[in-house]
C-alpha cells in the first residue's frame, strides 16, 4: 500500500505519510488534469496553476525531472491523439509554456542559491587580507 497511516505521540489525530512512489503518481494526476485544462483554455489561471505545481513539486521534494517526465508523458499522449501536424505543433507550443511556467520555481531557487554562493565568495574576498595579515604575525 502506498499511503500509511500512524499515530502521532504528541497529537491526537492521525497523520497520513504518503510514500514517494505515492507522491509522484498523485502529482503526475494533477499536473496531468491541469496541463488538459490549460491546453483547453490556454489562459492566465493555468499558467499560475502550472506555477503553483511547481511551488508543490519542490514542497514535495520531487525534482526538477520528476516534472519533467510527468510533463513528456502527458504530452506525448495527447500529441498522439492529434490528427495533423498543425495541431501536434500548437499543442507543443502551448504544453511549452505551461511547462516553463512549472518549473520556474526551479529557476528562482536556483537562481538564489548562485547568488547566495557569490555572496560567500565576495565575503570570503574581502576577508582575504585580515587572513594574510593574521598568518604573518
Amino acid at each position: 500500500m502506498l499511503v500509511e497511516t500512524f499515530f502521532v505521540t504528541r497529537g491526537r489525530c492521525p497523520q497520513t505519510v504518503v510514500s514517494m512512489a505515492a507522491q509522484r503518481m498523485l502529482f503526475a494526476r494533477r499536473y496531468r488534469a491541469a496541463l488538459l485544462d490549460y491546453l483547453l483554455g490556454s489562459d492566465e489561471a493555468g499558467l499560475v496553476r502550472a506555477y503553483d505545481l511547481g511551488r508543490a513539486a519542490m514542497r514535495e521534494g520531487l525534482g526538477l525531472l520528476e516534472i519533467v517526465r510527468v510533463h513528456h508523458g502527458t504530452t506525448r499522449t495527447i500529441v498522439g491523439s492529434a490528427r495533423d501536424v498543425d495541431a501536434v505543433l500548437k499543442t507543443l507550443d502551448t504544453a511549452g509554456e505551461f511547462l516553463m511556467e512549472a518549473v520556474s520555481p526551479f529557476e528562482m531557487a536556483y537562481r538564489g542559491y548562485v547568488a547566495s554562493l557569490e555572496g560567500v565568495q565576495v565575503a570570503e574576498h574581502a576577508d582575504a587580507p585580515r587572513r594574510r595579515d593574521r598568518n604573518k604575525r
